[in-house]
């Protein structure tokens, strides 16, 4: 290392050059003669500090993913004024930095910088005391490439870094772990100093484009990707339901959802408290010393009730509890529960998102410290989704707006005919008039959904030979498909329950659930008409 200094004029004025032609002004005290053209010396020790700090913190950030819009250092120091020389006593160190940047991750990379990196940081300790602190300021709008953009072009076009190759569409990373250039990045990466992929059961490409995807789509700052739905809805309760914690959850949930909270999470010496999901009065006088969580699906499986999420979100500020809202039958394109602050939504993604009953997946998504602790619970556990299902989910939602869109148009008009046939007792659907809780439905959902139920009149029996006359619908326990799905909850999806629960949630034996798919309606239609035909004898 060598600079050179010369001599600009008959004072105290230096231009400071070093082997790569950068060159520093330097100057005097007016005090002494100096013209105040350049830093004075001591000067440039405090900028050489911001630097080396700036450079170390910066390139370990930009190893761990965070995102800095911009970053600057204030430096405010003290020098002792006897006895000569008068070297610097305290030094105050601030970081400013606009970003979204994890406050741990930036803790520990000042740390580093500290410890092992910043070598003018350890010239200078020898005689200062220096002290490093910051100012973490959000940025105005989430990465500004992006942020003018709707929901379909955000589904379609964020997309993981393009390989040397420049594909267009994302390659699948069919892989079950990642390696290291060299010992010292293996070492860095497993210690957090520097963010990569390690093994597909923490993370992979496919994953991480899927969950950024969603995140964007959600309004949430982070996600984990999960190998099914029911893995993400126990991966929201799990990490932060401890023995002697209490659960408030609506009554109406899925079958499977309802068991872990009542077997699984009493093992666990997890107390809960169900409420009904229309009544939303009963909530808050559910809610005890030691509730943490409030959980709730809306709209309902499959009763397609709905919760005030803005009544919701701002009661469990109130109180200091999580809000866990299961948004799987309104996707983001319909609903968005973080808007309305929720602190954690999940997905099963085998659903609307896949969109043809292809592969099981799931989301838990978040702010970054609750996910962080879904991550590190997952990590340890393995409900990891496969690459290969992520790929394709992540593919899938390049669709979803217009898919969705479709199901609405379809289910809405199936409903609206059906809500006057002689054959049906009653019909259900969040966007018609007739709906309990049509107002709610209309302010809280973009459009209605592509799911209704109705009850064939002539009672159980009558649903089944109207079910088993159907020719062109399928017969399945999933919903979401471009194909239209008939199911009867009681026997299939929420048969565990007892025949008491069933009907507190509106599950009657004569309910009959439609998922509305892309085929013409005229189709889907002619389908069901035979078919109440068939099964009046």
């Amino acid at each position: 290392m060598k600079i050179t200094l010369q001599r600009q004029n008959d004072f105290y004025h230096f231009l400071a050059q070093n082997e790569s032609g950068a060159t520093l002004q330097l100057d005097a005290s007016p005090a002494i003669g100096g013209q105040n053209k350049g830093f004075r010396p001591m000067e440039s020790l405090l900028a050489g500090l911001g630097g080396c700090s700036a450079i170390d913190i910066i390139s370990i950030l930009k190893k761990q993913r965070q995102q800095i819009d911009d970053f600057k250092i204030e430096i405010e120091a003290d020098r002792r004024t006897e006895p000569l020389p008068t070297i610097f006593s305290a030094i105050e160190v601030t970081l400013i930095i606009t970003g979204i940047v994890d406050e741990k991750k930036l803790q520990k990379a000042i740390d580093l910088t500290i410890e092992k990196y910043c070598s003018v940081y350890h010239i200078l300790k020898e005689t200062a005391t220096i002290n490093y602190s910051y100012k973490l300021i959000a940025p105005t709008v989430v990465e500004e490439k992006k942020v003018g953009h709707k929901f379909e072009t955000l589904a379609i076009r964020t997309q993981t870094k393009r390989t040397e190759n420049r594909e267009h569409s994302v390659p699948l990373y069919l892989t079950s772990s990642f390696t290291f250039d060299n010992a010292e990045q293996a070492r860095s990466v497993f210690a957090g100093e520097e963010e990569a992929h390690i093994y597909s059961r923490f993370s992979n490409p496919n994953a991480s484009e899927f969950i950024e995807k969603m995140c964007l789509l959600e309004g949430t700052e982070d996600g984990f990707a999960t190998a099914s739905g029911m893995s993400s809805i126990f991966a929201s309760l799990a990490p932060f339901l401890k023995k002697g914690d209490h659960l408030v959850a609506c009554r109406s949930v899925f079958g499977n959802t309802h068991r872990i909270i009542t077997e699984i999470l009493p093992d666990w010496g997890v107390e809960y408290t169900y409420v009904d999901i229309d009544q939303p009065e009963t909530w808050e006088a559910a809610i005890q010393p030691n509730t943490k969580m409030l959980f709730a699906e809306t709209p309902s499986n499959p009763a397609l009730d709905f919760i005030d999420l803005e009544w919701l979100g701002k009661l469990t500020k109130k109180h200091g509890i999580l809000l866990n809202i299961d948004n799987c039958f309104a996707t983001p394109y319909l609903q968005k529960p973080a808007a309305y602050g929720a602190d954690i939504v999940v997905h099963s993604a085998t659903k609307w998102i896949d969109g043809q009953g292809r592969v099981l997946g799931g989301l838990v998504l978040g702010k970054k410290e609750l996910v962080a602790q879904v991550y590190a619970f997952a990590r340890r556990t393995g409900p990891a989704i496969s690459p290969f299902n992520a790929w394709l989910l992540s593919k899938s939602l390049e669709t979803l707006a217009v898919r969705i869109e479709r199901h609405c148009e379809n289910a809405y008009a199936i409903a609206s005919y059906l809500e006057h046939h002689p054959e049906i007792e009653s019909v259900k659907y969040p966007h018609l008039p007739s709906h309990p809780q049509f107002e709610l439905a209309k302010r809280q959902m973009k459009l209605g959904g592509g799911l209704f139920t109705c009850v064939v009149k002539g009672g159980l029996e009558r649903g089944r030979k109207f079910l088993d006359s159907l020719q062109l619908l399928s017969l399945t326990a999933n919903l979401g498909d471009t194909r239209t799905i008939a199911t009867h909850p009681a026997s299939t999806t929420h048969s565990k329950l007892s025949p008491e629960d069933r009907q507190a949630v509106g599950i009657w034996d004569g309910l009959i659930r439609f998922s509305v798919g892309l085929e013409h309606i005229d189709d889907i239609l002619a389908d069901i008409e035979q078919a109440l035909e068939k099964s009046k004898c």
